[in-house]
Parts: structure tokens; C-alpha cells; sequence
């Protein structure tokens, strides 16, 4: 009988096409990718990927014998993947480590009303994980996540929340020495700042790279440096309405955009994990919260 260890690690390499990308999945070497491989092949009487490239990682394909057998072994994943996600919550009180996913200013937005968010979830233990990468609920890379729209795969139970309104910044200081800043000339005669494009053309960027006719001279990977240059005094940005608020050298410039304001985002959690006491206390805090700030996150005139 082979190991369930290797049949998982089998499917991790089908998935992921080569060793090296499946062995950070995993969290293993090349050489132990590969040694394993190989001792299911022999244990199971037949080729079961083909190496198709060179490189360290190699890149693998399946063979026929591999493609009769993952799918049996993908049913074996997702069971093993699903005990996983109830292991620790077997005679769970609403008590223990709820780990939030989102992106860099949502993980702000709550991270700045944690206090509350605490006073109302006794015995709950918060992490909050921000990224642009789509944290996998099935892995419990997280217990929910926020997203901006909506998930279309895997099984999911889903929330509204309210979005986020967005408008243009600048700091005082960057207004003061750029009065044109304060009219429509500022799309043309101030310096901006942005996105990179290391996470793909995002609806922002597009808007402002039309909107003033070119990349913004300062660019940034996450929303976090883009915050922190805008404060400074580097350029104009566009940021969430509510940032405003807890940002007092910043002015607003413009109301709301409209073609940035989406109906809603979204609060995750994976099907396995929506009746477990900790996650639904938290995701029914964390939704009121939200609803909470609606006329932050929306001030009158959005949308």
C-alpha cells in the first residue's frame, strides 16, 4: 500500500507541473521530491509522470498510468484535507486562533479596530495575514478571508460587506507646494503614485494610468508603500475614503470615484469550516463591524 504521504505528494507535483514549485507547497526539498516519486513509481509497477524539460525543478506531465490514478487520489487529498480542517475544533468551545486573510488595507482597516473587534470575541485569538495572493481556505493557509470579488471556486460560503469608496489624496504638505493640485489640472501637473504591475493591471491602475495619460512616476507592490510615500509627501494617490480619517496630514481632493466603487466585497470561509464556533463568531463580529463603519467605508456621495 503506498503512503499517503507520497500519493499527496504525487498529486502536489500533477498539480503544480514541476518539483521545485510543488516542494514549496510542501515544504520539501527537490532531491526528497524526487527520491519519493521515484518509490511510488516503483511501488506502484509504473510511470506515473513524465519529465518533460530540464532545470532543477523539472517540469512533469502525467502519464497514462498517472492520469487513471490522481483522480482517485485527489478524492483521498480533499478527504484528508477536510479531516485536517476539523482536527482541531473536535469538542471546540467558541475559543482558540482564527487566522483573517485580505489585503493590505482591509488587514489595515480591521487591524485598526481590533480593540473592539477584541472586546467582543473573549477566548478568541486574531491573525491577520495580508497579502494579494488569494490565501487557499481548503489548505487553511486561512479560516476567512476578504475579498473584493466574488469566489467562484472550491466550496465557499459567502457574505456582502460593504466596499470601499475610493478618492484622490494628497498630502498637505505636496498641496501647499502644488496648488494645482486642488483643481483638475492635478491629473496632468502633479506627480502620482500607484501600482507596479508585479499584481497585474488592477481596476485602479487602469483608471488612473487614463485617466492621467501615463504610469504614475512613483510605483509601488503594495498599497501600504504606496500610503506611506503619499503621507510623505511624494505625490497624489488614490486611496479608500476612510483613510482620510485616520491620516490627518492627508486632504481629500475629489469625491468618490464612481467607476471604482464596486456594490460589495466579500467575507469566505470555506464549507467545512462555516459551523465551527470560533470561525462563525468571528465572521458574524467581523460582518457587523464592517456594516458598523458602512458611512466610513461609503460616505454620502459614493457610489
Amino acid at each position: 500500500m503506498p503512503s499517503w504521504d507520497d500519493l499527496r505528494l504525487f498529486a502536489a507535483i500533477a498539480a503544480e507541473g514541476s518539483l521545485s514549485a510543488a516542494g514549496r507547497r510542501l515544504k520539501l526539498s527537490q532531491p526528497t521530491m524526487g527520491r519519493r516519486l521515484q518509490a511510488l513509481e516503483e511501488r506502484m509497477g509504473a510511470k506515473l509522470l513524465e519529465r518533460t524539460s530540464g532545470g532543477p525543478g523539472g517540469n512533469y506531465v502525467l502519464t497514462s498510468k498517472g492520469a487513471e490514478l490522481l483522480p482517485l487520489v485527489e478524492r483521498m487529498v480533499d478527504a484528508g484535507e477536510a479531516i485536517e480542517r476539523a482536527r482541531p475544533d473536535f469538542g471546540e468551545d467558541a475559543t482558540g486562533t482564527v487566522r483573517i486573510a485580505s489585503g493590505h488595507l482591509t488587514i489595515r482597516f480591521i487591524a485598526r479596530r481590533l480593540a473592539e473587534l477584541m472586546d467582543e470575541l473573549p477566548g478568541i485569538e486574531i491573525e491577520l495575514f495580508s497579502s494579494y495572493s488569494l490565501a487557499n481556505l481548503s489548505r487553511r493557509e486561512a479560516d476567512i478571508a476578504i475579498r473584493n470579488r466574488r469566489p467562484e471556486e472550491g466550496r465557499l460560503v459567502m457574505r456582502s460587506l460593504p466596499q470601499f469608496s475610493y478618492v484622490v489624496f494628497g498630502s498637505k504638505s505636496y498641496v501647499a507646494r502644488h496648488p494645482e493640485a486642488m483643481t483638475e489640472a492635478r491629473y496632468q501637473g502633479c506627480r502620482w503614485i500607484g501600482f507596479d504591475d508585479t499584481r497585474g493591471r488592477s481596476e485602479s491602475f487602469e483608471w488612473l494610468c487614463a485617466k492621467i495619460g501615463r504610469v504614475p512616476e512613483i510605483r509601488c507592490s503594495n498599497a501600504s508603500n504606496i500610503l506611506n510615500a503619499l503621507v510623505t509627501g511624494a505625490g497624489l494617490a488614490v486611496m479608500p475614503c476612510w483613510i482620510g480619517a485616520e491620516e490627518p496630514m492627508l486632504m481629500q481632493l475629489t469625491a468618490p470615484i464612481e467607476n471604482l466603487d464596486r456594490d460589495v466585497m466579500w467575507l469566505v470561509v470555506h464549507e467545512d469550516m462555516r459551523n465551527r464556533p470560533r470561525v462563525r463568531l468571528v465572521a458574524d463580529r467581523l460582518a457587523a463591524l464592517f456594516h458598523r463603519y458602512r458611512d466610513v467605508l461609503q460616505p454620502e456621495g459614493a457610489g
